[in-house]
């Protein structure tokens, strides 16, 4: 494939912007013991707090296992809790734990800058070209 046609192949390009992003994220979320996988799990549990595992799977739009796996791990390390619905005891609530919380305002900081940084380097109307991206998105999952 030459040079060219690379560059013309939106796939390719789609899915090295990924790999890419998701390199640089992992790297700079280490000390934070988070990777580019499962960071949004927890700044997604700290905007919901005592979310079930139901709704927090139909909320990040993953397989319910995925879900499950990542969530254990979080529980593992400290900053997710998963406590017994009170009201429901057959579903679970997910919540930040303390060391969960602080994380969460670091990660929070470094993925809004990296975000604004990404979307400055886009020299188009950069909401309208994210708008764009994420409803190519939504048209690509409706047809799985």
């Amino acid at each position: 494939m030459t040079k060219a046609s690379q560059k013309n192949d939106f796939i390719q390009q789609i899915a090295q912007l990924n790999m890419a992003i998701t390199t640089y994220v992992t790297t700079a979320l280490e000390p934070y013991d988070v990777n580019a996988t499962n960071y949004f799990y927890l700044m997604k549990i700290g905007d919901h707090p005592g979310i079930g595992q139901r709704d927090f799977a139909k909320l990040i739009n993953l397989n319910p296992s995925s879900i499950t796996r990542a969530v254990n791990q979080l529980i593992k390390k400290g900053l997710v809790d998963k406590q017994i619905n009170t009201e429901d005891k057959r579903t679970s609530q997910l919540y930040l734990t303390r060391e969960g919380k602080k994380i969460t305002k670091q990660v929070k900081r470094f993925v809004n800058s990296y975000n604004a940084k990404l979307m400055a380097s886009i020299t188009t109307d950069a909401n309208e070209f994210l708008d764009q991206v994420v409803q190519l998105r939504i048209q690509i999952e409706r047809t799985l």
